[in-house]
């Protein structure tokens, strides 16, 4: 009796830290944001290449708030912002800027667990850890998961969560979809998927997802991290490397007339340190007057000590008419 009574106070304990855990990721959270420069050693520079820095974020929870492993995000034309983490956590918030448009914090700040089939929190990395993320106009949520590669539709209705068509490819258990984008240029109900290792493919709600071996492939030593379509139909990839000696580096690819037989690719981005940079995993791109597109880049900072978790923006000018 002793023996069944110790076990079921372990059961009542176990479930109230799982509870606890779960309630401690739901709800509003304070964000501090610090300002970070393009160049720590050159404090004046804003331009890099055809690129206008606008404004970076060093972001934290305060009081020791949860809040780290961001994967990937969406930002609509009124600043609201959805990430995802690795862990299973959904960040949503707004975005606030300076009177020069630059960025200058995040406000409005709530933490919702990702939840699985049975309504409750994924309950272990295996399950959780999302890596691509993507809203519908109907303002459905799309998520990629690795390890248990898998993409989920969340209905915005509420509702448990459907599998969506997804590439048709051996992945390894930490080298899953990575990149995940509405391409709303090649149809309704078309989105695209990246691999780590580099392969991209155009998938449809109804129908399978067809490979397009004619999309870049990460340069030697990068894997693919994120992609995003822009407002145009173009196509934006971000490849990272990093190693003990050269830390982090990135590559931001734009690509036209991505499904067509000829894909032009342009690098536009490249940040290696000194610069500032990161474990950037996200990516969003919005158009703004005059045809500016403003990227957005977000790194995962594995909630390591050695990490940041940085969101940082660019402005990219239409080209000049002839």
């Amino acid at each position: 009796m002793q023996k069944r009574w110790a076990l079921l106070v372990v059961i009542a304990l176990l479930a109230a830290c799982t509870a606890k855990a779960q309630s401690d990721r739901s709800g509003p959270v304070t964000i501090s944001a610090q300002a970070v420069f393009l160049n720590p050693q050159a404090l004046g520079q804003t331009q890099i290449g055809a690129l206008t820095y606008a404004g970076g974020l060093a972001l934290t929870g305060a009081d020791g708030q949860r809040l780290g492993g961001l994967s990937d995000l969406v930002i609509d034309a009124e600043g609201a912002l959805t990430a995802i983490s690795d862990e299973g956590d959904r960040l949503q918030a707004r975005l606030s800027t300076g009177p020069d448009g630059r960025l200058a914090g995040l406000d409005q700040a709530r933490l919702n667990p990702v939840l699985g089939l049975d309504n409750k929190a994924l309950p272990s990395k295996f399950e959780a850890d999302a890596e691509g993320l993507a809203v519908w106009p109907n303002g459905d949520l799309m998520v990629s998961f690795e390890h248990n590669h898998r993409i989920w539709l969340y209905p915005a209705a509420g509702g448990a969560p459907l599998p969506l068509p997804m590439p048709d490819v051996a992945m390894p258990p930490n080298d899953g979809m990575e990149g995940l984008s509405l391409a709303p240029s090649q149809g309704l109900d078309a989105y695209w998927v990246g691999v780590e290792a580099g392969g991209i493919w155009l998938c449809r709600i109804k129908t399978d997802c067809n490979a397009y071996p004619a999309l870049p492939l990460p340069p030697q030593g990068y894997r693919l991290s994120g992609l995003r379509e822009g407002p145009d139909g173009q196509l934006f990839i971000l490849h990272h490397s990093w190693n003990p000696a050269q830390g982090s580096r990135i590559v931001l690819s734009v690509i036209t007339d991505p499904a067509g037989p000829a894909p032009k690719t342009i690098q536009i981005l490249s940040l290696a340190p000194p610069l500032s940079t990161d474990n950037f995993e996200g990516i969003a791109v919005t158009k703004a007057a005059g045809g500016v597109l403003r990227i957005y880049l977000l790194s995962d900072d594995n909630f390591s000590k050695t990490q940041r978790t940085l969101l940082m923006a660019f402005d990219l000018a239409p080209p000049a008419r002839p």
